[in-house]
């Protein structure tokens, strides 16, 4: 999901599921215009030129898609920030949070999370 407000720095949210809805839902209560994308395709090509950006993406897909996707957006556009969305109550994703670290993720997002945390990984660049 590509986000924008007031035409400033975008941001990106890749969902595959419903647990980031709520992610949606929030941005958009929050003067962010969500834009849905739907590949890793599509947010590499998003990424590439634009100033900065944020990515939310749930652990699940990341791990489907392949851990290496995170790294590529990180070649794609360099100042991005890479938050993944994961259940705390899931064992496996301890291993994919410390993989996802070593690829250079700025945040990891535990559910349940409040909304100020999502508001604030958002933020910094798009004030």
């Amino acid at each position: 999901m590509i986000i924008h407000r007031r035409d400033v720095t975008p941001l990106l949210l890749l969902a595959d599921n419903n647990k980031l809805i709520h992610i949606e839902q929030l941005l958009l209560l929050s003067n962010y215009a969500p834009i849905v994308a739907t590949s890793s395709n599509e947010v590499l090509q998003y990424l590439r030129g634009k100033e900065c950006a944020t990515v939310f993406i749930d652990c699940e897909t990341a791990a489907t898609i392949g851990l290496g996707v995170l790294s590529k957006f990180k070649v794609a556009n360099p100042s991005c920030r890479v938050v993944m969305i994961c259940s705390r109550d899931h064992k496996a994703h301890r291993d994919i949070i410390r993989e996802a670290f070593e690829r250079g993720i700025y945040s990891c997002l535990l559910i349940p999370f409040e909304d100020w945390e999502v508001l604030t990984m958002v933020q910094f660049y798009h004030l």
